[in-house]
């Protein structure tokens, strides 16, 4: 979409609707790297297959993420429905007491391998410039979440996060956008949710009457009529724009 869509969504706009997982945090990269220890941790004589074992797991092909957003499984469900996809894709057995064995092993290196995408900061700080509060919305769980936000040194920084723990689902249940403008204090109208992924961020969103703009990082492209960006950099730009420059520059 021309910059002109992403003017228009920020157009007016109260406040920013951030989603979590591969729009600030590269989520993607964390979970294969810890996947990789935790593989190795279960399943010791098969080094040569841990990464792809861990990619396969953040790929779920099964859907049980999905699944868990929208309140049909629980978290511990999902991950060992994940697991055991895993398993049976590689042709192993999963071993008594593996969960907690893959659980200790992935939650530290899950922790350690925490990478903000560099150009949130900015954003960050072209929105405080220009007033707009910023509240974050995931299908992620609040533990996980408090673990992403505390290892990027991010923990109170927003005022309002909304997880799938709050109503009990996740996007793109209407209920979650409606609960986040509820709770940042501004109407559907006047919020804009930026996120990667097309359906829950921005047509979800927009079905619910809130604006969207949607994080293209890879540059897949769609041909749903929606404001897109390479990076969030176009965003704060435009920001910067309307509001005469970055408070850095201040």
């Amino acid at each position: 979409m021309s910059a002109r869509s992403v003017t228009s969504a920020l157009d007016g706009a109260q406040a920013l609707l951030l989603d979590v997982d591969d729009t600030i945090v590269d989520t993607r990269e964390a979970m294969v790297v810890a996947g990789t220890q935790a593989a190795a941790a279960i399943w010791p004589h098969r080094p040569d297959e841990h990464r792809a074992m861990a990619q396969r797991y953040y790929d779920d092909p099964e859907r049980w993420f999905p699944r868990y957003a929208s309140g049909d499984v629980a978290f511990e469900v999902m991950r060992a429905g994940r697991l055991a996809e895993v398993a049976a894709a590689f042709g192993l057995a999963v071993p008594d007491g593996a969960h907690r064995s893959y659980e200790e092993a992935y939650a530290p290196a899950f922790r350690r391998a925490q990478r903000l995408f560099p150009d949130v900061p900015d954003l960050l700080v072209a929105a405080e410039g220009a007033s707009l509060p910023v509240a974050l919305l995931t299908n992620s769980a609040q533990a996980p979440t408090e673990v992403k936000l505390e290892a990027l040194d991010l923990a109170g920084r927003f005022d309002v996060v909304v997880t799938t723990d709050t109503l009990g689902f996740g996007k793109p249940d209407p209920r979650v956008y409606l609960e986040a403008c509820r709770l940042v204090g501004v109407e559907p109208g006047r919020v804009v949710c930026i996120g990667d992924n097309l359906e829950w961020d921005v047509l979800g969103a927009e079905a619910v009457g809130l604006r969207a703009v949607w994080l293209d990082r890879e540059g897949r492209g769609t041909s749903e009529p929606v404001a897109s960006v390479r990076a969030l950099d176009e965003l704060t730009a435009v920001l910067d724009r309307r509001f005469g420059g970055s408070v850095v520059d201040r």
